[in-house]
């Protein structure tokens, strides 16, 4: 594997060209690398505590080496006083070589070894001949010693790298919280004995009794006891969600008031909050455009700092000697570490994403993100979508001479969308079951996305769907059926034809009424600058209602190939497009589109290969959310244009003998700390117009 490919095992930022490998174990710096061993993560404790007692111990030893410089410059010791200061600052910054020296040398040659030329590799260099001139000059008694700078130098630049792999880790809060969500233990009842287990123990088929005020473990459907249920950790809706016999309950959310006992359906890596986490991870590991730009930049960058501390050392060579030009090429060096550049941008894409999740937003990828920034056209399906999920039957008209009557025509078309999750289905699984109606299997089922199903349902060719599909099968809907169905989609009902052997059998039309969110969500929209429009294979008449009460415009009566023509002639215009659907017949659309949203998906995170995934229902995360991207693209362009701006004048100063190399290790960690300090308020800030 290579550190290319291969993520930090501390933060689990993509390590990149720069990263190291200690113990077989991959971390994009040398911070991470010390962050982790300070941490103890993977298991290395005792290592832990003893990596710390080495920082301390180099501090200790810095500051000491320090006063002693200091001491030795206030009063200008010369002759044996001045030789023993130095051979006690020589003996008190072996240890500090030793401690904190060693480690970055063997990054260093790791990064060698691939043929890698990174700042640690420089610094190295740099700071090794500084050592070694120091050591001549004490044992010479002639010349300069610079141990000073050396003991601190080193120990700043652990502390920055620590400090920052830090931050990158807490950047991670996200996915710690949604693993902290689930309880560690749980009270399962086998053979009618309640026993506490370990949640990672609970298996499939078990019943677990879950009493007011506890987590859920895992996923399952309740099968005794009604409740309520704070759902909000994963769909960001604070709500209560009833449960009772037959309710899916999720791992990660929360048993409010009374006591259910649940069989265990999904455990282990397929309960939902582990699915929501390798969601997440997978987000984060992948890498946004302006993020490969700058890493780019980065490769070329290293080799140029080369070059120009080289020909710093050279003028000041000539100039003043080498003792004077290896202190100032020293802080080149330092000056122009890119950290801050390194972490200008997966940084704040981390932050965003992990707040995105934490308000019930799913965003698939960090290219994803970038492409909500610059959404300026918004395409929403209408049924399920902006009208509310659950629609309600409200007429059935029989074709005259079809032979079938009204109970026959629902349980026929129940029947036959049974395996399906959309609007229309679920409103006539519920007026089947209002009926007391048991629902026959249906067979060859063939399903044409946005248009309609055909099957055999009882022995009899049944299909249902739009006029259109109806007559891309070959069944007619002219004369009586047809004028029924003119007079439901007047009065602004969502109509289906039902079709059984060669003819029409009869039309049933829904209502629908648009959810209580939708007006505010095309109002903040239109607010932001960003185009809307309904895409809907509805007739005209109910999506002109719909248009109207929301003041947006739609366009209806469309086939799936008629939404993607209408979405591919906005995208050669110029603008970054977005699709909002919440079924499979939207997949076409929602794939055209440069972003696919999927609304409605609750705790069910199947549909894993959407871009962007609403956890729950509230339209107003839509805009939300384009303004959380937008904001967090800034954030990332400010953090890129300090970082360049801040090492190019810190060069700059440092190559003209204005900056020593401890002041130019202090001057790295300010602008990292002003680089993450500016990508972490992305996760603190209130996203508002």
């Amino acid at each position: 594997m290579t550190t290319e490919r291969a993520t930090c095992v501390h933060c689990g930022l993509p390590a990149g060209r720069y990263g190291t490998e200690s113990k077989g174990r991959i971390f994009c710096c040398y911070g991470c690398l010390l962050a982790s061993e300070i941490t103890g993560q993977a298991g290395e404790e005792g290592q832990a505590s003893w990596l710390l007692v080495r920082l301390g111990l180099s501090a200790f030893f810095a500051m000491n080496v320090m006063m002693l410089s200091l001491t030795e410059y206030i009063y200008g010791f010369e002759g044996d006083v001045a030789a023993i200061l130095n051979y006690v600052q020589l003996i008190l910054t072996v240890p500090v070589i030793f401690l904190l020296g060693l480690p970055i040398l063997a990054a260093s040659l790791g990064a060698l070894r691939r043929m890698r030329l990174n700042i640690d590799v420089l610094i190295i260099i740099g700071t090794a001949a500084a050592f070694v001139i120091s050591v001549y000059s004490t044992f010479s008694r002639e010349g300069h010693v610079y141990f000073d700078t050396i003991t601190m130098l080193l120990a700043l630049l652990t502390v920055g790298r620590y400090l920052e792999a830090n931050a990158k880790a807490s950047s991670s809060n996200a996915i710690k919280g949604f693993l902290d969500l689930t309880p560690k233990s749980a009270i399962v009842v086998r053979n009618g004995v309640e026993e506490t287990v370990d949640s990672d123990d609970i298996s499939r088929g078990d019943l677990v009794k879950v009493p007011p005020g506890t987590g859920f473990p895992v996923d399952g459907r309740v099968v005794e006891g009604t409740s309520g249920a704070d759902e909000s950790s994963l769909t960001g809706e604070s709500v209560p969600v009833p449960k009772e016999p037959g309710s899916m309950v999720y791992s990660g959310t929360t048993n409010l008031d009374g006591t259910v006992v649940f069989e265990a359906l999904e455990v282990g890596e397929g309960k939902t909050v582990s699915r929501l986490v390798k969601l997440l991870e997978e987000a984060r590991r992948s890498r946004a455009p302006i993020e490969r730009t700058a890493d780019r930049v980065t490769a070329v960058f290293v080799p140029l700092v080369s070059v120009a501390a080289l020909l710093v050392f050279a003028f000041w060579t000539v100039r003043d000697g080498v003792d004077t030009a290896l202190m100032h090429a020293l802080a080149v060096l330092v000056i122009s570490c890119p950290c801050a550049l390194g972490i200008a941008t997966p940084l704040a894409i981390w932050v965003a994403l992990g707040r995105a999740a934490g308000s019930g937003v799913l965003v698939r990828s960090a290219e994803m993100l970038e492409r909500l920034s610059g959404v300026g056209m918004i395409f929403f399906d209408k049924t399920g979508t902006l009208t509310e999920r659950e629609l309600v039957l409200g007429a059935v008209r029989i074709a005259p001479g079809s032979g079938a009557d009204e109970r026959e025509i629902i349980i026929l078309a129940a029947s036959l969308e049974s395996g399906y999750s959309h609007p229309l289905a679920d409103s006539l699984a519920r007026a089947a079951s209002e009926m007391g109606a048991g629902l026959v299997p249906a067979a060859q089922v063939k399903a044409a996305p946005g248009m309609g199903v055909e099957g055999v349902v009882d022995g009899k060719r049944v299909a249902a769907g739009s006029a259109r599909y109806m007559e891309s099968l070959g069944i007619g809907t002219e004369g009586i059926i047809r004028g029924a169905a003119m007079d439901l989609e007047s009065s602004g009902m969502t109509v289906m034809f039902v079709g059984v052997g060669d003819g029409a059998a009869a039309v049933i039309g829904f209502t629908e009424s648009p959810r209580p969110e939708s007006a505010a969500a095309l109002g903040e929209l239109r607010e932001d600058g960003v185009g809307a429009l309904i895409l809907t294979g509805d007739n005209e008449y109910a999506a002109g209602a719909l248009a109207a009460r929301l003041g947006v415009e739609a366009r209806s009566g469309l086939y799936p190939g008629e939404k993607v023509g209408i979405i591919e002639d906005y995208k050669r215009r110029g603008l970054v497009t977005a699709m909002v659907g919440d079924g499979i017949n939207d997949a076409p659309a929602m794939n055209a589109a440069d972003v696919g949203i999927v609304l409605g998906c609750g705790a069910d995170i199947t549909r894993e290969a959407a871009d962007v995934s609403l956890l729950g229902d509230d339209l107003t995360k839509v805009p939300w959310m384009l303004r959380l991207a937008r904001r967090n693209h800034r954030v990332v362009k400010q953090n890129l244009f300090w970082a360049f701006f801040y090492n190019t004048l810190g060069i700059g100063v440092a190559a003209v003998g204005l900056m020593q190399p401890v002041l130019a290790a202090a001057a790295m960690i300010v602008s990292s700390m002003i680089v993450l300090g500016n990508s972490l308020r992305v996760g603190r800030m209130k996203v508002e117009r």
